[in-house]
């Protein structure tokens, strides 16, 4: 994905049908990308956690997540 988009999250969620069983983790510019484009379209209004569709979305602090890359995690513990 070459820019992480609203529209494009909210398509690659229902497309892998994911499930609150997972969360997102995204590089950090890409969650920027993100976390900016929702606020655009949601009126500079942002939930805590931030979610789409009930996956929760977080920016990656390990390195691990290459930029324009969407890693999903395990989030059942």
């Amino acid at each position: 994905m070459e820019k992480i988009t609203y529209d494009a999250m909210r398509n690659y969620i229902l497309e892998n049908e994911l499930t609150d069983s997972v969360a997102i983790s995204l590089h950090p510019d890409s969650f920027d990308d993100l976390v900016m484009d929702y606020l655009d379209i949601n009126g500079n209004q942002i939930e805590r956690p931030f979610e789409i569709l009930g996956i929760e979305i977080l920016q990656d602090s390990t390195g691990n997540v290459a930029k324009s890359n969407i890693n999903v995690l395990d989030a059942v513990e």
